[in-house]
This record gives structure tokens, C-alpha cells and sequence, in this order.
């Protein structure tokens, strides 16, 4: 393939995207910033001057993932700040939705072997901004603070609550319910009735 100059966009944040998808369909093995450049149709050399090695890049991918996915729950949380019920349904619906739209993220952060996980996730960097888990807490810390009498520990409804959203993202995202708005529209009525 020639070398063609880079027109378009902001290259980092393309690199990031095609590095998903890439990383996605071929694993961390067969992964390269060769490649990644390839998708983007520039020169082998262009990632070089935004990452140092593959590593760097998929380190950036997953920043990236973590940072989309948490604002994504912030976002869901703001559109309800005086009701805790609420905020923890849009949350939900919003969890669902998320990886019903970005299929690779979730197999990214959840799916991939755990010794590459591992490698990623033990980066300061990335750890900080990890905090998907902290936001659903602090949610459902509000609502058992606003909803006295419930039976469930804090930890509990925690579990719970995720446990449902990321079992049906994880099937939708896994092909094992079609990704469609009757299948998401069948979540968020579940979601809305269960949480």
C-alpha cells in the first residue's frame, strides 16, 4: 500500500479508534502499530510520533474506553440529580446501551485474557481512571441513604445491580441476544423494573 499523507482528523484519536477495532479482531499478539496504520492510511512511521510501542497505544486505547464509558454513567446520573431510583435506572440503561453500541469496548475491558488486563490495568494512569464501580456506589450509597428500611447491604444492591446490566450487555455484546432496539428496549424495561 503507498504512503499517503494523514488529511483527515485528529491522527491520535484515529489511531485510538482503529486500534480498537484491530486489537478486537486480531488480539494483542497479532497486534501492531504497522497495522494500525495501515487502517488509518498513513505512513508505518506516523503512530511513532503519538505512541512509543504497541504498548503505549493500547494503553492509550484502553484510557480512552474507561474515560468514554465512565462519562457515558456521569452523564446518566446528571440527568436525575434529586432521585436516587432514577439515577440507578439510567445508569443501568445507560451501562446497556454503552457496550450495545460499542460491542469491542466491552470485550476490551471485560472479555480480553486477564494476564493482558492485568498488564494494562496495573497503570496508575488507567487505574484512576477506572472509577465506572466508584460512580455505581456512590449511587447506590444515595439511594439505601434515601430509601431507609431496604433490606440489602450497600454492597449487595451493588453487586446486584451490575450483575444484571453486565449480564445483558455481556449477551448482547457476545451475539447471544440480537443487537436491536426491541432486545434494548426489552433490557431498559427490565432494568427499570428490577433496580
Amino acid at each position: 500500500m503507498p504512503e499517503q499523507p494523514y488529511h483527515h482528523g485528529d491522527l491520535k484519536a484515529q489511531l485510538i479508534e482503529q486500534g480498537l477495532k484491530l486489537l478486537d479482531a486480531e488480539g494483542y499478539q497479532k497486534f501492531s502499530l504497522r497495522k494500525v496504520a495501515a487502517l488509518c492510511g498513513v505512513s508505518q512511521t506516523a503512530p511513532y510520533r503519538h505512541f512509543k510501542n504497541k504498548d503505549d497505544l493500547i494503553g492509550a486505547i484502553t484510557g480512552h474506553a474507561l474515560d468514554t464509558f465512565a462519562q457515558r454513567l456521569e452523564d446518566a446520573v446528571a440527568l436525575h440529580p434529586d432521585d436516587t431510583k432514577a439515577q440507578l435506572q439510567e445508569m443501568g440503561v445507560a451501562y446497556i446501551r454503552f457496550f450495545a453500541e460499542n460491542p469491542e469496548t466491552l470485550r476490551l475491558l471485560f472479555l480480553t485474557d486477564i494476564r493482558i488486563r492485568k498488564r494494562f490495568y496495573q497503570d496508575e494512569r488507567i487505574k484512576k481512571r477506572h472509577n465506572s464501580y466508584g460512580i455505581l456506589y456512590t449511587v447506590v450509597a444515595g439511594y439505601i441513604e434515601t430509601h431507609p428500611g431496604k433490606r440489602h447491604t450497600q454492597e449487595e444492591l451493588t453487586l446486584a445491580s451490575w450483575g444484571l446490566v453486565h449480564g445483558i450487555a455481556t449477551l448482547i455484546a457476545s451475539g447471544e441476544l440480537p443487537n436491536d432496539e426491541p432486545t434494548l428496549a426489552l433490557a431498559e424495561n427490565i432494568v427499570r423494573g428490577l433496580m
